[in-house]
């Protein structure tokens, strides 16, 4: 059996392809690519599956954004030029590029076609695949076989895929439109929180003291011409995230019910994409995120939750990372 990507991490083939391995494909480099609105990162591999290197560069805008191109332009350039620092071999073309991406709905989306433009023409691989990040993370996670994907970052997705290859979404509608259960829906709702408790429409929480002390103001009256700044937006609420977190390790009750609530919010979103991928689907599901793994308890309220809604859906860890799903998406395309 020709070998797979992720042979060298998991000791297992994957992909069912057969046949010999092209000799001249050896030393063809592909590119794995998460990007987020916080990093954008990557990692570098051969075609049979060794992990070369590396890298990582900054976080994206929508490209649609004033400066959103050229920022991607920047963030992968600087990324790409890591892992090949990383790997400690000079930069040469790439054969293929795997891109998951914060913003992108789908493959046939217009903004997918300016991203594969963009690449193209900066870099110059042979193929380039565009992809949304959950769809990246969803093929890392499980090998590239069935299971779901809750995503739990900045903002939040969950994504599934059974046997018969049917692929379902449920959320990822935005910050203004949804992400429940992410980590700029915990930080504004605990901000909620601690606006209703200043006003007494609310339970008391620590949450006013901390929110005070975070944005160093004397009372929440000046807290609205801040997060109404236009660079306050969803980087900023996700900021929130850190205050409320430390809020319910400390006990704070208000704070512990903000992340029992994202938990469960997170949990119906899964319950969502199994009952759509088929009556049977009992599937693995992945928990990713910097919210799952940053803040207090949303871990263990999400499968609390799960198991009501889920029932025999194991939680597991990801089997490798999201950047690691876009390469052997990259892999593929190229069939190497």
């Amino acid at each position: 059996m020709r070998e797979t990507f992720f042979r060298p991490y998991l000791g297992q083939a994957t992909d069912g392809r057969r046949g010999p391995l092209r000799i001249h494909a050896m030393d063809s480099l592909i590119l794995g690519v998460d990007g987020g609105q916080t990093s954008t990162k990557c990692v570098l591999i051969r075609a049979d599956g060794r992990v070369l290197g590396h890298g990582r560069g900054a976080g994206l805008i929508h490209l649609a954004a004033e400066g959103g191109p050229e920022r991607m332009r920047q963030a992968l350039g600087a990324c790409i030029s890591s892992a090949f620092a990383d790997a400690a071999i000079e930069a040469r073309p790439l054969e293929a590029i795997g891109l998951g991406l914060t913003g992108i709905s789908s493959a046939t989306a217009p903004e997918a076609h300016t991203v594969r433009t963009l690449v193209a023409e900066a870099f110059a691989p042979r193929i380039v695949v565009v992809e949304n990040d959950a769809y990246t993370a969803l093929l890392g996670a499980h090998a590239g076989g069935p299971g779901v994907v809750a995503i739990s970052g900045t903002g939040s997705i969950v994504c599934g895929l059974n046997a018969r290859g049917d692929l379902v979404r449920a959320g990822g509608w935005g910050w203004l439109l949804g992400d429940e259960g992410s980590a700029l829906w915990i930080g504004r709702n605990g901000l909620m929180a601690a606006l209703q408790a200043a006003d007494e429409i609310g339970p008391p929480t620590a949450l006013v003291s901390r929110f005070l002390s975070y944005f160093e103001i004397g009372d929440l009256l000046s807290v609205k011409p801040l997060v109404y700044r236009s660079d306050f937006g969803a980087k900023g609420f996700a900021a929130l995230a850190a205050v409320l977190s430390d809020a319910a390790r400390d006990g704070d009750a208000v704070a512990l019910g903000v992340v029992a609530s994202a938990g469960a919010a997170l949990a119906e979103l899964v319950a969502a994409v199994v009952r759509r991928l088929g009556p049977d689907s009992i599937l693995p599901v992945a928990p990713v995120g910097g919210a799952f793994e940053h803040v207090h308890g949303l871990r263990d309220e999400f499968m609390r939750a799960l198991a009501g809604l889920a029932p025999g859906c194991p939680v597991i860890d990801p089997l490798t990372s999201p950047m690691h799903g876009a390469a052997l998406m990259a892999r593929r395309a190229a069939e190497l």
